[in-house]
């Protein structure tokens, strides 16, 4: 044999065990050396605790209730649920079985709920008991298999019939051997907003799941160690909770779950009691939360970091947060990247801009800035670009996309995020712009070309624009500026209302004025970016 280096030598083999990276990997450890710490989820009538031991073996329960419900291997398996122990024994037991997981969105329209799951063809759907009058219209379109999961709420009269979580639970015996899985495999899909067309479906593999939850475990990550007790404030259906309730079992941690009460008092309250130490979610529960934090009757010591992600994030309203000894940590991701993509620990110092910057590619990914014709450019802080990134839990393509977007949003082995980004010389983005001009509105994307189109079609309307302006609470929401046709008093709380019959609700502008005329680029096209820098400048005149 030749040794390395020589001519003819072989490419020298590691001598490693192979072991796939898949998700039974977390059930076992959830059941071994984090078995006797506790999840809390909150309930209508208080907050209950389960061991991660107890977690373990009801979600191998369930693995059993799977296949008695004749549900095939490869199914893909529906929920929609807000945070709670339950969503999380489906978490787990869903992907052990070998079958896949759907996270369904409890925010989005119904009619396009129902699309999804029949697009992905599921077997089945748990749902909250709370939910079910979401879905009730469309009760005869569901999966053949419907689970009611109680949370304090009677269901809907029509789904009375479906069988009830705890019942099947009880009755079954926990499944000792779990499927054989690969780590390619998919272990759940997530859909995007769908807001420069119909909404996207990601597949997430094991692979990549336990590998964003490993990463989850660094101090350059969310920092879940051995010890914190953590509290997802980023909804389970919604980028299946930022990975959390993967990453805490495997450090292990502490799990405290919100419920569907997202209250300022009722998370305060949950913080408190349950002594959380590390929470994570959109900017707007940090704006919430910031009287209770600073209440001295409430005793909220025990909070040491949060993470914040999914938009800009407010410098002063970090700067209260570092006031009373709170790390106040800003992210950004996406669905196609299974959430995690940048970190930043702490603010700029000596920058004065408004937001804070989203920081640095986590260890694992990668990060560029390219030109229009897809050139990279450099990471100066100077040059603008549209934000590529690479990594191992990064899609690579749509789930069976019914356009062209995989060809548009994947270049070269990159995603194409649609963010507009400057980056500086130690990898630290800011988002400046987005494409498309969307809004994106208390982490949620709202499209203002579909809002434009809606009212623009409305009888007495000339013109139509819409544009986000920055909100203290959901860090944006849309204007709408309209331009009436000729002698024609629009009634702006009629066009509000055929809006609501036309996009989601809190898609709905708060602010529709009317104005003579809308200024106008050097070819024709509405100047978006005039308007914003008018309407950001009447903001800043404005008396706090």
């Amino acid at each position: 044999m030749a040794a390395p280096g020589e001519a003819g030598a072989q490419v020298l083999e590691g001598l490693m065990q192979d072991v796939q990276l898949t998700l039974d990997l977390v059930l076992r450890r959830l059941e071994t050396v984090g078995a006797t710490l506790e999840v809390s989820s909150a309930t209508p009538s208080g907050v209950v605790h389960h061991s991660w031991g107890e977690i373990a073996e009801r979600s191998r329960r369930m693995i059993a209730v799977l296949d008695a419900l004749g549900l095939p291997p490869e199914a893909s398996v529906a929920t929609l649920a807000w945070n709670s122990h339950r969503h999380l024994e489906l978490f787990y037991a869903v992907p052990c079985s070998g079958r896949t997981l759907h996270t369904l969105n409890a925010r989005v329209d119904p009619t396009r709920l129902v699309g999804q799951s029949e697009r992905i063809g599921d077997s089945a759907l748990f749902i909250d008991a709370s939910l079910t009058a979401l879905l009730a219209e469309h009760r005869q379109r569901l999966p053949p298999v419907v689970v009611v999961m109680d949370d304090g709420v009677e269901p809907h009269e029509r789904f009375s019939d479906a069988p009830r979580y705890e019942d099947l639970v009880s009755a079954a015996e926990p499944r000792a051997e779990l499927a054989v899985l690969r780590e390619g495999q998919a272990l759940a899909i997530a859909h995007t907003s769908g807001t420069t067309g119909s909404p996207k479906a990601v597949a997430y593999s094991h692979r990549a799941v336990v590998l964003h939850a490993l990463c989850a475990l660094s101090a350059d990550h969310h920092g879940v160690s051995r010890g914190a007790v953590v509290m997802p404030l980023t909804p389970m259906f919604h980028l299946m909770a930022w990975g959390l309730p993967y990453s805490t079992a495997l450090a292990p941690a502490r799990l405290v779950l919100a419920g569907a009460n997202n209250s300022p008092e009722a998370l305060a309250a949950l913080i408190e009691s349950e002594r959380v130490t590390l929470a994570a979610g959109i900017p707007t529960f940090w704006v919430r939360l910031l009287d209770a934090l600073e209440d001295p009757a409430r005793d909220l010591s025990c909070l040491r970091r949060v993470v914040s992600g999914g938009a800009p994030a407010p410098r002063p309203l970090a700067e209260r947060y570092r006031a009373v000894g709170v790390e106040f940590v800003s992210s950004w991701g996406m669905t196609e990247s299974n959430s995690g993509t940048t970190l930043r620990p702490e603010a700029d110092r000596g920058d004065d801009s408004p937001t804070i910057r989203q920081g640095a590619a986590i260890a694992g990914v990668e990060l560029r800035i390219v030109d229009s014709d897809g050139g990279e450019l450099p990471w100066d802080d100077t040059a603008v670009g549209e934000l590529e990134a690479r990594g191992p839990w990064v899609a690579a393509a749509y789930l069976d996309p019914d356009d062209d977007a995989n060809e548009r949003q994947f270049h070269d082995g990159w995603l194409r995020t649609g963010d507009l980004a400057r980056i500086d010389a130690g990898g630290s983005v800011e988002i400046v712009d987005r494409l498309k001009d969307l809004i994106k509105s208390g982490g949620e994307w709202i499209s203002s070309s579909e809002l434009e189109s809606h009212l623009a079609r409305m009888p007495g309307v000339r013109e139509a624009v819409v544009i986000a302006v920055n909100d203290e609470t959901w860090g944006e929401r849309p204007l709408a500026l309209l331009v009436a046709e000729t002698a024609i008093d629009l009634d702006v709380d009629h066009l509000r209302g055929r809006l609501r019959e036309a996009v989601p609700r809190w898609w709905v502008p708060e602010r529709i004025e009317l104005v003579s005329e809308l200024p106008m680029t050097s070819v024709g096209k509405i100047d978006k970016q005039r308007l914003r820098e008018r309407y950001a400048a009447r903001a800043q005149q404005q008396p706090s």
